[in-house]
């Protein structure tokens, strides 16, 4: 397992000193699950504001088709002809289909009932909940379709990561035909080996430089070539397919990702995006989820995807995963 990186350096008449020679360093890597780019900008990292919760509150257009009582009214119902149940629902978890799907088997999972939840509320109980109803409609997904076998559940948390709607919710989908992200993988799997998730957890695990913890089934890492500001991993330890994720291993992974909520919090930073990919039928894609967190830059609030992010398909940080690793640390304790 390599761990691709070329230190790239500018060089220019530096006018901090006096328009002396100087320049500044960056490095691109190479994540070794997709054979993507990424670029890490040594940049002087900025302490954030305080989140502002009333601006966005201020924004909100005050109506909500996620909210309890607008639910039955206004939501989509699915096909009794596909599936088992015209919605799903686990305690306060609400699915159903979503009115602008992506592909031919999406989803949405209204995660509480309550409208707006800071991200310092987000409790094990309500995520868990929700990935259960998802996990309810991907299992009559796969019966009744078994040719979606790309599956994914998907978090947009708060609108600098794209969500259009405050009340929390999860989006699912199923497909026959892969995103370029499960492209990547399958492809580099093809070059690397099928062990390429197991060798990448052992030698993350080796090198323990971004390596958070090694639970009985998943593995926490932050990503070599991160997909954002940061990026958190959870590998599972074996294949399994959706429905299997329950009891025990689901208690897991949803601790984990509510310490990695706590960190992401700890940054004054309250969006991220967050998927679970799984692959059915392809025993050596392993079921693993991403978490980046999401912010914009002050004091424009500019948003930290830019040309090459948008059109080049590489992400930028700013921060250096194993700097982010040391401080991770402290919340898996």
């Amino acid at each position: 397992m390599n761990f691709e990186k070329v230190l790239k350096k500018a060089t220019f008449l530096d006018p901090l000193k006096g328009f002396q020679e100087g320049g500044r360093e960056c490095e691109v890597r190479t994540d070794p699950l997709t054979g993507r780019n990424s670029r890490i900008l040594f940049f002087p990292l900025r302490e954030l504001p305080e989140p502002d919760y009333e601006y966005l509150r201020k924004k909100d257009p005050g109506f909500c088709p996620f909210c309890p009582e607008n639910i039955p009214k206004i939501t989509p119902k699915f096909n009794p002809a596909l599936f088992g149940s015209d919605r799903y629902r686990v305690g306060e978890a609400v699915c159903f289909p979503n009115a602008f799907p992506y592909d031919e088997n999406g989803a949405v999972t209204v995660m509480t009932e309550k409208h707006f939840v800071p991200i310092d509320e987000l409790t094990d109980k309500i995520i868990k909940d929700a990935i259960s109803c998802c996990i309810e409609f991907l299992a009559d997904v796969t019966n009744g379709q078994p040719e979606a076998v790309y599956q994914s559940i998907n978090w947009n948390y708060l609108p600098d990561a794209g969500s259009s709607i405050l009340h929390p919710h999860l989006q699912i989908t199923a497909s026959s035909i892969p995103t370029n992200y499960y492209s990547d993988v399958v492809k580099n799997i093809a070059v690397k080996g099928d062990d390429l998730f197991v060798r990448l957890v052992s030698e993350e695990q080796r090198l323990s430089e971004r390596f958070l913890s090694r639970k009985e089934f998943f593995s926490w890492m932050l990503a070599f070539a991160p997909e954002g500001v940061f990026d958190v991993m959870a590998i599972s330890h074996e294949y399994f397919k959706p429905s299997d994720l329950s009891g025990a291993r689901l208690d897991e992974l949803v601790n984990g990702i509510c310490k990695s909520i706590k960190f992401i919090s700890s940054k004054r930073i309250i969006s991220y995006n967050m998927s679970l990919f799984f692959l059915l039928g392809n025993m050596h894609f392993i079921p693993h989820m991403r978490l980046c967190p999401r912010t914009t830059v002050p004091p424009l609030d500019t948003c930290e995807i830019n040309y090459m992010k948008m059109l080049h398909n590489e992400p930028m940080s700013t921060m250096k995963p194993e700097m982010v690793a040391e401080e991770f640390r402290k919340y898996w304790i």
